[in-house]
């Protein structure tokens, strides 16, 4: 249900508008990546991204996981383009999305950490190591291994983040006025 209420709401100019300016984040965030190595680097896209999920749902978190990892790619490249890694984000906001809209801030906590667990495990090692095994030829058991261990040590960091930022936007009213 809440799938296709975040689809109908595309139609408001301010869900257009805040999934832009989420877009536009994402692609500033985009821009001050860390680079560990030449396939492995740290940002902070999952901020917008899950801000998109958390306030205005699955559909439109898809579309700032699709336009901010596109634009990202043209303005900031780190290599070859391929479309595995802008699906990675679409299914990321999509996680977000069905995790974090419309749910208590004060239980918060719980949806954040399952959502993020399963974009950590499933997307960011699970597809981008094939991603990065199609890419380059290695075996994908070589990229799960270096994503396994920054995933591990980023998961808590990366909950205590999104919890901070949701429970101060929140404690600011911007939920109640989307």
């Amino acid at each position: 249900k809440n799938f296709q209420i975040s689809a109908k709401n595309l139609t408001k100019t301010r869900v257009i508008c805040i999934s832009a300016i989420l877009a536009a984040l994402f692609v500033v965030l985009y821009s001050l990546k860390l680079q560990l190595a030449p396939e492995l680097r740290i940002t902070f896209t999952f901020i917008p991204l899950a801000l998109s999920g958390w306030l205005l749902g699955p559909v439109p978190a898809m579309l700032v996981g699709l336009v901010g990892d596109l634009v990202g790619c043209i303005l900031f490249p780190a290599g070859p383009y391929f479309p595995g890694f802008t699906l990675t984000q679409i299914l990321a906001g999509l996680v977000f999305g069905l995790f974090l809209y419309r749910k208590d801030v004060k239980k918060i906590f719980w949806q954040i950490l399952c959502s993020k667990t399963i974009i950590s495990v499933f997307l960011n090692v699970g597809l981008n190591a094939l991603w990065l095994s199609m890419l380059y030829g290695k075996a994908w058991t070589i990229y799960a291994a270096s994503h396994l261990i920054k995933n591990a040590i980023a998961l808590p960091i990366e909950v205590i983040l999104l919890l901070l930022v949701i429970k101060v936007l929140h404690s600011r009213g911007i939920q109640k006025n989307v």
